[in-house]
């Protein structure tokens, strides 16, 4: 009898311990923060104005505790953009970072050779190049994207703007490598940012699909789709 008492009360211990064991590892699950999703900025602006433009549209956009975007964009000691610089900083991206933003593009040529060969290397290691189709500088004339450092990148995700009527801004990298045009927001923040727009909801929704989910999830989408320009709403 003494015997069977003592069975018993081991098995209503060994049933009270598992069950604390599987409640104490939910618990553990739930609590546990969701991974930080990080957006690596590259720009023109000045570190001030990163603060001042760049991040806080970002910020109300993707309306993400868990996201966050970090410029680093290379610059001299005088504060200008150290383009000769910027496959360096490809080079040494955190390892954490989610993915690579690019808010400007460049006419490939010599001078650029290195920082295309750089984003190649680690746009075949996964990580996903997100990128403006951006506009050519003041001296240069506009043409495909085929001709400039991001038209280049393998599986870019690159965003153009419309402009009057619907239509590319004028003077502005063009060509089907783009994967659609954005309408820039009425409000005050203007023209210039529906690519920042499209970054700041891809970081929000980062973490349903892995990154190579994601390039192949964007083509499918633009194989599919009818609509000359496809907008958030069909992509997110």
């Amino acid at each position: 009898m003494a015997s069977s008492k003592i069975s018993i009360i081991k098995k209503v211990m060994t049933v009270s311990l598992l069950g604390a064991m599987c409640w104490g590892s939910a618990n553990a699950q739930a609590s546990v923060p969701p991974a930080k999703t990080r957006v690596i900025f590259f720009g023109t602006q000045t570190q001030a104005d990163f603060e001042l433009k760049i991040k806080p549209v970002f910020d109300s956009t993707a309306n993400c505790k868990s996201c966050e975007i970090i410029n680093y964009t290379p610059y001299t000691a005088e504060g200008a953009i150290d383009e000769a610089a910027m496959h360096e900083r490809i080079d040494t991206l955190p390892a954490d970072a989610s993915f690579v933003f690019f808010d400007f593009n460049l006419r490939d040529n010599d001078a650029t050779k290195t920082l295309l060969e750089s984003l190649n290397k680690r746009a075949d290691s996964g990580l996903v190049v997100v990128g403006s189709a951006g506009v050519p500088k003041s001296n240069e004339a506009s043409g495909p994207l085929t001709r400039t450092v991001l038209g280049k990148v393998h599986n870019a995700v690159i965003i153009g703007e419309l402009g009057d009527r619907d239509r590319l801004v004028p003077a502005a990298f063009y060509g089907p490598e783009m994967l659609t045009a954005l309408r820039p927001p009425k409000d005050k923040i203007g023209q210039g940012y529906s690519p920042l727009i499209f970054a700041a909801n891809l970081a929000e929704n980062w973490n349903k699909r892995s990154p190579q989910e994601w390039t192949d999830y964007f083509k499918t989408k633009k194989q599919k789709n009818r609509k000359i320009w496809m907008d958030l709403n069909d992509l997110f």
